[in-house]
């Protein structure tokens, strides 16, 4: 089940409002709300629920009690059965492949087919990291790791935030989640909660979702495309993952509004960053503090710059895929983010304007990593210089498209609106009417989306 599907829409959450919010109080709300968070998760398949439901008992069992605390050893025994876990549905592939052991796999039925059937539960790669924060935060006695089994459960396997995001960590909400039993829903959050959940689906359905409609026939042979055609599809898939995800954080935010509970920003107009380094302070916000805090400093951070942001981009890209490209995109970055780190007086000294569309030229190359192969992608290089084929379906509406989504990313900014309409006196009926409008805009579209993007990381 996704957020852009109707019966997530108009029978799910309704569903789970009403009993939890309306019916249910104290201790049963807690698990009203893992259950149908369970519920949520198993729709897409029983063996991904239970994995969720193990992780969660094994990683609450082992760091029961302050023997947990600064035990080494305990710490290993927590994380490593949600890391197998993650290794072995998203990375076994890659592991085994083009290696002695890979042939050998394949030689034997029974055990290829233990390996090659796997499929890969959706967010694993979200909820294992936040499992693995709760574990060192514990270990290390942070105050915020402090919660019964009924909060922990649902801290984890929440519905709004458990497939893409954001990875929260404990400390930012543990004392909302204490308080959740007894929450009431006020008319400011309800209207807060559903400008954020309407748009974040608009920017889904009506922007990331038509870029993929008029770029993706030219993605199908790289090698064939003008530059003309070769720059739309770079820009187009660039805006369609920043709309895809973007809309998806802002969703998850409005979602767990309804139930009391903040999450943390995951965007601040990162395609408007002036340097790589600014752009991975914008980015994906939560990834990236939990790099920082959970793999770039324990390696000894600024002591060994370049290496520590070498190791801490390429698990960055692996994170995002089992492939090569993603090894290659993260380097990529740790490329740009060094670079800019050794030449940081002389980009700064630019105007601001070209220090920004610099920027966002080179992130935007690098998606190209995340649609073709090693091959492809030197095909669309050298289609980019001019140099490829003679192929090109573009009209007025494609860069019509791209327009709209250019002037939605770097001149509005949808958390902005939502505060100023609150502040601005509108009457809830008001508000509601216009959310009213757009989402009948994107309910006729709806049935063309596509899932999210980052539901494969």
């Amino acid at each position: 089940m996704i957020f852009n599907q109707l019966e997530f829409l108009f029978l799910f959450l309704p569903l789970t409002l009403l009993v939890s919010l309306f019916v249910l109080k104290g201790s049963a709300r807690f698990w009203c709300l893992t259950a149908a968070s369970l519920l949520f998760y198993g729709f897409s398949g029983l063996t991904h629920a239970l994995v969720l439901g193990f992780d969660i008992l094994w990683v609450f069992a082992v760091t029961r009690g302050t023997r947990f605390r600064k035990n080494v050893l305990l710490l290993w025994a927590a994380i490593l059965p949600p890391l197998f876990g993650l290794v072995y549905f998203k990375y076994t592939g890659f592991i085994l492949e083009g290696t002695p052991l890979g042939a050998l796999v394949e030689s034997d039925a029974e055990i290829s087919a233990f390996f090659s059937n796997v499929v890969l539960p959706a967010g694993i790669s979200f909820f294992t990291f936040q499992l693995i924060a709760f574990a060192i935060d514990r270990y290390n006695s942070d105050p915020g790791a402090e919660m019964d089994f009924k909060t922990f459960a649902l801290f984890v396997s929440f519905f709004p935030q458990l497939v893409a995001g954001p990875i929260v960590r404990p400390s930012q909400v543990a004392d909302q989640f204490a308080a959740l039993g007894n929450f009431r829903l006020s008319l400011q959050d309800l209207v807060r909660a559903t400008g954020y959940i309407v748009i974040g689906l608009a920017l889904k359905v009506l922007l990331a979702d038509s870029l993929a409609r008029y770029a993706g026939p030219m993605e199908e042979n790289p090698g064939e495309l003008t530059s003309g055609a070769a720059a739309y599809v770079g820009l187009a898939y660039s805006f369609r993952i920043y709309f895809d995800f973007y809309g998806y954080s802002l969703i998850a935010i409005g979602l767990a509004l309804l139930f009391g509970i903040r999450l943390p920003d995951n965007f601040n107009r990162p395609y408007s960053a002036v340097n790589p380094r600014d752009f991975w302070r914008r980015w994906h916000m939560t990834l990236s503090y939990w790099i920082r805090d959970y793999l770039y400093i324990p390696l000894g951070g600024n002591k060994a710059y370049i290496r520590n942001i070498v190791i801490t981009f390429a698990i960055c890209g692996l994170w995002h895929g089992a492939a090569w490209t993603f090894v290659v995109w993260g380097l990529y970055h740790a490329a740009l983010v060094s670079g800019y780190g050794l030449c940081s007086s002389h980009w700064d000294r630019m105007p601001r304007v070209v220090q920004q569309t610099l920027n966002f030229s080179l992130v935007s190359l690098g998606w190209i990593l995340f649609i073709f192969s090693f091959g492809e992608t030197g095909q669309f290089l050298v289609a980019l210089t001019g140099f490829g084929g003679s192929f090109s379906t573009l009209t007025f509406e494609h860069w019509g498209m791209l327009g709209i989504a250019a002037l939605v990313c770097f001149f509005l900014r949808p958390e902005t609106v939502i505060e100023k309409v609150q502040s601005s006196g509108m009457s809830a009926a008001v508000a509601g009417v216009l959310m009213g409008v757009v989402l009948f805009g994107t309910l006729l579209f709806v049935g063309l989306s596509d899932s999210f993007i980052y539901f494969r990381f």
